[in-house]
């Protein structure tokens, strides 16, 4: 038992630094405008729910999609990675049985992705500075915490595809944390 128990912490730790150098590496590659997005029609409701799906198994946590069905030109990899990230950080500013939301819907010629919750909220002052690299909101959960590059790299993806990323106050308490993506393929 002991042996296996190493054995889970030595695996759940070397992903979360693979997670890392993946992150750091990606962000160096930003910064250095090496990076071009690859552009396909992506079903963004079903990618969601995948990514969804995997982070319900990771996190044990209850999270609920409300997913219009669009299809847009993105670059599938990189908005995966925006959710994902995203709802990381929903883990870290919440208790486990704090409500999490994903929404997808059509706005304007765009997309709208947003990760939302029920917990504290961001205070107002922190609102532009939390995509900043390094920077960390306060609240994070005592263990595992992050380097502070999640939320940067969501907002330089959603710069990547010419969108946004910021966060507001959700309606009725808590943080909504949206990206908005250009498709200007829209018919």
């Amino acid at each position: 038992d002991d042996t296996a128990d190493l054995l889970g912490r030595l695996v759940n730790n070397a992903d979360k630094l693979d997670r890392l150098l993946t992150d750091l590496l990606d962000l160096d590659r930003l910064s250095k405008g090496i990076v071009a997005p690859r552009l396909d029609r992506t079903d963004l409701a079903a990618l969601v729910d995948g990514v969804a799906g995997e982070w319900r198994q990771r996190s044990g946590r209850r999270l609920e999609v409300l997913a219009e069905p669009v299809v847009a030109r993105v670059d599938a990899a990189k908005v995966e990675r925006i959710v994902e990230n995203l709802l990381v950080n929903a883990v870290r500013h919440t208790t486990p049985d704090t409500p999490v939301w994903v929404r997808v819907a059509r706005q304007d010629g765009a997309v709208l992705l947003a990760v939302e919750d029920a917990g504290p909220g961001v205070p107002p002052e922190l609102h532009a500075e939390l995509f900043e690299p390094f920077r960390r909101g306060p609240g994070a959960a005592a263990v595992a915490q992050g380097a502070g590059i999640g939320l940067t790299l969501v907002s330089r993806f959603a710069q990547l595809h010419g969108g946004r990323a910021w966060v507001q106050d959700r309606p009725g308490g808590g943080a909504s944390f949206r990206v908005l993506l250009p498709d200007p393929a829209e018919p």
